[in-house]
């Protein structure tokens, strides 16, 4: 992963400084591997966090208060890789399971619009507390199983029974059979293994759950294989795509047809209108031409992101390698940094990124009104490595710092002026 800041505004030494309206892009790239055998987990702030391979699971039980009876199966490698078979048959019914079920069973899909429908909550019900492998209790606010599925797993077939959600303290049970009269219940607890995920994932296979995803306060958006059902994804009504997820709680919008400068200069017609989905940005921001056997991607296209603190980043695709390669580069750029809360800062907003940095240093501070200040870098020792004074213009004001030339390392960058006291510890890893 290699990140380059392209030249919107000028790229000064340490210590310059220049105002701008539009600030500089930070170009970067992730690699979802050949094959497309890897899920990356990004936050807009701190780039990559994780990367995983997308077939070490192949259940994943939510844990998210408002989505917490999702149950996804994993398709990211297509539904030839997990198979859910609703067999409308229910729970009394275990004993006479057996794989002639498939052939009456419906497939059922995980939904692209949010994390709280996976593939075992695709049972259409006008029920608004059915949830589809349980309903919802409303005296003990827990939710019990009544149907069963197969789930043919990697090849392997095993029946399935989602037995219950307790509410409090978050516990899934549920009852795993390989149809040799081989039967195991399982318990997944959100405490202590899985406090602050989105998911807790099963792999039928072993048996064993797996924390696979990071904190989910640490990622914004999930490069990944998923299915979908939108028009044009394919000649199927679920087809496998390649593209990008968001976490809960992050927010995107696209701008269209458009040019990227303008669509910045015009981000709050699409920060007030935010798509739901979680497959905000999706898939479709590229495109494969027959013709040149290549990825095409439009130059008229980008997407606004509010991350997790609630900062304000504009996203555009430069490439896609497709299967050979799984690499995706884009570039990124801060629109609103989050929110101050001290109602008389003259700096209303304002982020240091990408925190841990290489070298360059983006600084971005909106102002209510011009001022002067002093930016100082601080070593952990408390010396002073380098001061210098700046002028905040009104409005909307980007720097970059050069720290190329400073030992890996954590240091304290600080912005001091008549009403405006910012701090802020950044991490210098070559």
């Amino acid at each position: 992963m290699k990140k380059i800041v392209t030249s919107l505004i000028m790229m000064m030494s340490l210590g310059a400084t220049v105002k701008a309206q539009i600030p500089a892009w930070i170009e970067d790239s992730v690699s979802i591997a050949p094959a497309y055998a890897n899920d990356v987990y990004y936050s807009m702030k701190n780039d990559e966090v994780r990367t995983e391979g997308n077939k070490n699971w192949h259940l994943a039980f939510s844990l998210s208060i408002g989505d917490s009876a999702g149950v996804w199966a994993n398709h990211n490698g297509g539904n030839s890789f997990v198979r859910v078979f609703n067999i409308h048959k229910d729970s009394s019914q275990w004993a006479s399971v057996s794989l002639a079920d498939t052939a009456t069973g419906v497939l059922a899909f995980n939904n692209d619009q949010g994390w709280f429908q996976g593939a075992f909550n695709d049972i259409p019900s006008a029920d608004p507390f059915n949830y589809g492998w349980g309903k919802y209790e409303p005296t003990t606010h827990n939710i019990y199983g009544d149907s069963l599925f197969i789930v043919r797993a990697n090849g392997i077939y095993y029946k399935l029974f989602i037995q219950k959600l307790e509410s409090i303290p978050m516990i899934w049970t549920f009852k795993v059979g390989d149809f040799s009269g081989n039967d195991m219940t399982y318990t997944i607890n959100k405490t202590p293994d899985f406090t602050n995920r989105l998911f807790a994932y099963f792999d039928l296979a072993t048996g064993a759950d797996t924390n696979r995803e990071p904190d989910i306060s640490a990622w914004d958006i999930l490069f990944t294989r998923y299915t979908t059902n939108a028009p044009g994804s394919g000649q199927f009504p679920f087809n496998n795509v390649v593209g990008v997820l968001t976490n809960k709680g992050v927010k995107a919008a696209r701008a269209s047809l458009i040019h990227v400068d303008t669509a910045f200069v015009q981000y709050y017609n699409y920060s007030n209108n935010w798509n739901p989905a979680i497959s905000a940005i999706g898939y479709n921001w590229k495109g494969f031409d027959l013709g040149s056997n290549t990825w095409l991607i439009a130059d008229s296209n980008s997407y606004f992101i509010q991350d997790k603190p609630g900062n304000l980043y504009q996203l555009q695709f430069l490439s896609f390698g497709g299967q050979s390669t799984g690499n995706i580069k884009f570039r990124k750029r801060m629109v609103a940094p989050v929110a101050v809360t001290d109602v008389n800062s003259t700096v209303s907003r304002y982020e240091f990124y990408p925190v841990p940095t290489q070298s360059q240093l983006s600084v971005m501070l909106d102002s209510k009104e011009h001022a002067e200040a002093q930016l100082n870098i601080i070593d952990m020792a408390g010396r002073m490595i380098h001061s210098q004074k700046i002028n905040i213009q009104s409005g909307l004001n980007a720097y970059q710092l050069s720290l190329g030339h400073l030992s890996n390392g954590q240091y304290i960058v600080q912005i001091k002026g008549q009403h405006i006291q910012i701090a802020e510890k950044v991490q210098i890893d070559k």
